[in-house]
């Protein structure tokens, strides 16, 4: 009796590793199709989350870089000293070089350039002051450097003026290989390729495949897979954002890439990344889902760390939602209060423009929320093309704030006017306030001084029109 218990036992041991072995087996082959899916999703999520933060770090070094040239060319342009005065050398030593500019000039008229040190350059032939001048503030293509034989580098111009005349350029120059030294190595641990193409051109601007210079039309990619309707070129040389899989045929290496545009300059960032190195982070998972009771401790420490991921991400998202305006796009009044209480004395130079929309409630009632929607987004995006996104908040309904550092009050003014009259061509009108800050002068104080300018405006606009102006 106690045997045939015995074998019972047994067979029904048996019977139960055998299910458990094949529980285990579907459950790994079933795990190993459904993870692969989901990483082939992820990797382009993958791939475009490290191009939007390259997009973002590049952006944001060029903006500081040039707001640090704006700073010190405005010091030359108020100042009376000849170009070639030992003060103007002190300004330009003022620089603070970082791992993107490499050097700091100064362009004259005549296309002579004044170097921090050493003899002036001829930059006849490469740099030609007329053609920059009639394109103001802006990042070059390509340019020969000036003094080493077969160097291309970037230059970041911005002027310098007196008297309302631009008599000169500071510009800081940084090279293609400076910047992919800096961010390269970030992404997918040095095995992705970032290339800057300009779209314009379809010149490669910057490329870690060694392109620089050429033109996109010859590469040769056999495209399998893309998600826009249209060529990889074509996408990319249009400014559209989207992925694709191809086959790079002077390599032979199938590669993925992510292509979105840059709102620095017109150029497009492309990230590509070969099928080994998206797929890296799966092959041992897929021998650990082989080894049956290790696959269950894998998973489960996989599902742990996916969900701190997305928790993090969640995180992060949350964050940015808070601080940004869902309309428009622009800072919300979280992030302008934040600013108002770090900066609670006013900065020399500092100027407030507040603007309030005429008319929104108006439009509302006529033509309905969608056509008020457009209005705030037309309103939303001139200003922030004028004093930047970074410095333009919407803090209300139909209210938006914007600082620039400047020291003269009438440059100010007369970009003002210039966007009161780009909206007035849209259809809309603003009502605008103006106010300088000074170091005595509580931010607060500014604030209130420019929001009663802009309330007068806005009384008198409603008075022009024989309309009762609202609250």
């Amino acid at each position: 009796m106690r045997n045939k218990e015995q074998d019972s036992y047994k067979k029904y041991s048996l019977i139960a590793t055998i299910l458990m072995v094949v529980c285990i087996s579907i459950f790994s082959a079933i795990y190993v199709i459904v993870i692969y899916g989901y990483t082939y999703d992820q990797s382009f999520m993958k791939l475009k989350s490290a191009t939007e933060e390259t997009i973002d770090s590049i952006e944001g070094e060029f903006r500081a870089d040039r707001n640090m040239l704006r700073i010190i060319a405005n010091i030359i342009s108020s100042s009376d000293d000849s170009l070639h005065a030992l003060s103007v050398n002190t300004y330009l030593n003022m620089y603070d070089v970082n791992s993107l500019i490499s050097d700091i000039a100064i362009l004259t008229s005549d296309n002579k350039v004044i170097r921090i040190s050493g003899m002036d350059l001829d930059s006849e032939g490469v740099l030609d002051f007329d053609e920059i001048k009639t394109r103001g503030e802006h990042i070059s293509t390509l340019l020969k450097d000036l003094e080493k034989e077969g160097v291309y580098d970037l230059r970041s111009f911005v002027p310098i003026r007196r008297n309302d005349e631009t008599i000169a350029f500071l510009y800081g120059t940084t090279t293609p290989e400076d910047i992919l030294n800096a961010w390269v190595p970030e992404i997918y641990d040095g095995h992705a390729t970032v290339s800057v193409i300009e779209r314009s051109s379809g010149i490669f601007l910057i490329d870690g495949a060694g392109r620089m210079n050429k033109n996109l039309a010859d590469v040769d990619i056999n495209v399998t897979s893309i998600s826009v309707d249209d060529t990889l070129k074509n996408a990319i040389l249009s400014g559209r954002r989207g992925y694709a899989i191809g086959k790079d045929n002077e390599t032979g290496i199938t590669k993925y890439y992510c292509f979105l545009p840059m709102r620095l300059a017109d150029w497009e960032m492309v990230v590509s990344v070969s099928e080994e190195d998206v797929f890296a982070q799966v092959k041992p998972m897929r021998v650990y889902l082989y080894a049956y009771l290790l696959v269950v401790i894998a998973t489960l420490v996989g599902y742990l760390l996916f969900l701190l991921r997305i928790t993090h991400g969640s995180l992060v998202g949350i964050e940015r939602r808070a601080n940004m305006d869902a309309l428009t796009g622009l800072q919300n009044r979280n992030r302008y209060e934040y600013f108002c209480q770090h900066l609670q004395q006013g900065t020399d130079g500092l100027a407030c423009i507040y603007f309030d929309v005429n008319g929104l409630h108006e439009i509302n009632n006529t033509m309905g929320h969608i056509a008020g929607d457009a209005m705030l987004k037309t309103v939303a995006r001139i200003i922030s093309e004028e004093f930047g996104e970074a410095n333009t908040y919407r803090i209300g309904g139909d209210e938006f704030v914007a600082f620039r550092y400047e020291r003269e009050e009438e440059n100010v003014r007369k970009d003002l006017r210039k966007v009161e009259k780009e909206i007035e061509e849209k259809g809309y009108h603003v009502a605008s306030g103006l106010a300088m800050a000074t170091p005595d002068k509580k931010l607060a104080v500014v604030i209130k001084t420019a929001e009663e300018e802009m309330y007068d405006n806005k009384r008198k606009y409603y008075e022009s029109i024989g309309k009762e102006m609202r609250g």
